[in-house]
């Protein structure tokens, strides 16, 4: 019984609690795929980089020399075969796209931590409140595309 008093005195504690840490696993869910998405396209990115220039460097030589031009190739071989810079640039490419999904999601993150984090009731409601007035906002314009113009209907 004793529990389930403190439930009743304190529930909008516990609502803005759970509305925080669903806020948070929204984001962290939103910024690890970005992340995984990110780090694939850097690395394939990157890789082609690196093999385009290798490759521009086999195309000319200062002197015609048989040495120096299977150097070169032997060069290019060993960037086209590479492992370990396309490993880095994932960790690189997922780190940027994680970071960029906590960037355009600070709002629902800095609510949800402050329902977390503060003791107050008031405060861990005001921030609850706080986070349902976002989610509302965020449901009516980017899900329903209320206040976005339509481009369909414009008139020329």
């Amino acid at each position: 019984m004793r529990i389930i008093n403190a439930i009743k005195n304190n529930y909008g504690k516990y609502l803005a609690k759970g509305a925080g840490a669903l806020a948070l696993g929204i984001v962290a869910y939103d910024s690890h795929t970005l992340g995984k998405i990110n780090s694939d396209a850097y690395a394939k990115t990157q890789d082609a980089k690196a093999c385009i220039n290798s490759y521009n460097n086999t195309m000319f030589m200062a002197d015609p020399s048989i040495t120096t031009s299977k150097a070169k190739n032997f060069l290019l071989d060993l960037q086209i075969q590479d492992n370990v810079r396309h490993f880095v640039n994932s960790a690189i490419g997922y780190f940027k796209g994680f970071g960029s999904m906590l960037i355009n999601s600070v709002v629902p993150l800095g609510l949800g931590l402050g329902a977390i984090v503060s003791k107050n009731n008031k405060v861990a409601g005001g921030f609850g409140i706080g986070l349902a007035a976002y989610g509302v906002i965020k449901f009516l314009k980017d899900v329903c595309g209320l206040g976005h113009p339509n481009y369909f209907k414009k008139n020329f």
